[in-house]
């Protein structure tokens, strides 16, 4: 269960290009209102896992500062997003034999502890454990099985585990930083979280989110998240590709990238010429009068590396088993989504339709803190307050529970 302290959620995503942090205060519904947030760049990633501690720790620090400052608050604790290559997902099932009693969230603690044990190999640790059906005796299909009474409880589980050894170096890093894991989610299923409506989740649809490092891809079906999966591309590779391809600093073709790409060049009316500086002999610096190149041009560099990333999204859903329950639906996010004519590529090379999601869930967001590049800590603010909302029903059951066991108790004693 998520700790709160006077009602504040804090999410920090640590991505391949930038680590952001979110503060948000709960109202008494447990909606999250965004009260500051703060991005520093990230260079201690490579495809979404830890290979500089001490660069990450720098920019986590940055970042958590820069936010409290906004907020106006101090956090000792916060929701870690966590990414990469290493993450795998699939499904399990779990079985438990009930008294005939009404079914309880302890039933269903134990079918989902049931699914767990039968998992997991020794370099490994299960991060989400969340059941997506059951079947109470004969009858399946059914979404929640509490208050029902039966002998027999089934679920399928969906269990998404990840290495051991980068979940100890993500804690390990923000516990330099001086704060505390409070709890851990994988960057797709927060990315969903903040981007998928419940419409969507009920009738199937993949969300695919482009970050700097990686590609991450969710799918959810009949409401439940059902797959995950990680791609090791992402925007920094799109810009990799155009400093390689135009002898260009990184920064500047980063820059080149996010104001004059396109990810088709087919779509390119205007075909206005770019200036382009050269690199000299000192990488830091830029020698030499700059060249140019068109638009049309740039666009060829960047179409190829675009389309290799949505092939493998493309046979990733096949792989996954549920191409069949997304229909045609997919959410498209994350801040390497924004590249123009990166949605109508999707929508070509995927065959389906595409939507840009900007994340939405939380109050307070702003044109820049709610662009689609901020999706996972949003989606962590969100998973916070659910969790909150949990721990408080459980608090409000057992003081229910134990006034119960009260008045029974003086009812006993009265009539004897």
């Amino acid at each position: 269960m998520v700790k709160t302290r006077n009602r504040i959620v804090a999410g920090l995503d640590i991505g391949s290009s930038k680590v952001a942090c979110f503060i948000a205060e709960l109202d008494e519904f447990y909606n999250p209102h965004v009260l500051g947030y703060g991005q520093h760049i990230s260079t201690g990633l490579k495809r979404g896992m830890i290979v500089d501690m001490d660069r990450t720790e720098t920019a986590i620090r940055e970042a958590v500062h820069a936010a409290e400052d906004m907020a106006g608050v101090e956090i000792q604790g916060v929701l870690v997003s966590l990414g990469g290559v290493h993450l795998r997902s699939h499904m399990t099932d779990g079985l438990v034999v009930l008294n005939k009693q009404d079914i309880t969230d302890a039933d269903i603690f134990k079918v989902i502890d049931v699914a767990r044990a039968r998992q997991i190999d020794g370099d490994r640790q299960i991060i989400h454990a969340q059941a997506t059906k059951y079947v109470l005796d004969n009858q399946s299909d059914i979404r929640d099985p509490r208050g029902m009474t039966g002998s027999r409880l089934e679920a399928d589980v969906h269990i998404i585990t990840a290495a051991t050894s980068a979940i100890r170096n993500v804690v390990r890093c923000v516990e330099r930083a001086n704060l505390e894991v409070l709890d851990i989610v994988v960057q797709p299923y927060a990315s969903a979280l903040a981007t998928v409506v419940p419409d969507e989740r009920e009738l199937g649809v993949a969300l695919v989110d482009i970050g700097g490092g990686t590609c991450d891809l969710a799918i959810y079906a009949e409401g439940a998240l059902v797959y995950t999966a990680v791609i090791p591309l992402g925007g920094q590779h799109i810009t990799a590709d155009i400093a390689r391809g135009l002898s260009t600093p990184l920064a500047a073709a980063e820059r080149i990238k996010v104001l004059h790409g396109h990810a088709m060049a087919s779509s390119i009316t205007v075909d206005d010429e770019i200036e382009v500086p050269s690199v000299g002999d000192d990488t830091q610096t830029v020698r030499g009068e700059p060249s140019h190149m068109t638009k049309s041009a740039l666009a060829g560099i960047i179409q190829p590396r675009c389309e290799e990333m949505l092939e493998l999204v493309r046979d990733k859903i096949e792989q996954s088993g549920f191409e069949a329950a997304i229909g045609r639906r997919v959410v498209l996010t994350g801040g390497a989504s924004q590249l123009n004519g990166l949605r109508q590529l999707a929508e070509v090379v995927l065959d389906k339709s595409v939507r840009l999601a900007r994340p939405v869930g939380a109050q307070g967001l702003t044109d820049l803190s709610g662009t689609p590049g901020f999706a996972t800590p949003v989606g962590l603010l969100i998973y916070g307050a659910r969790q909150a909302a949990q721990q408080s029903r459980v608090r409000v059951s057992d003081s229910k529970l134990a006034q119960w066991a009260g008045n029974m108790a003086k009812l006993l004693r009265f009539a004897s």
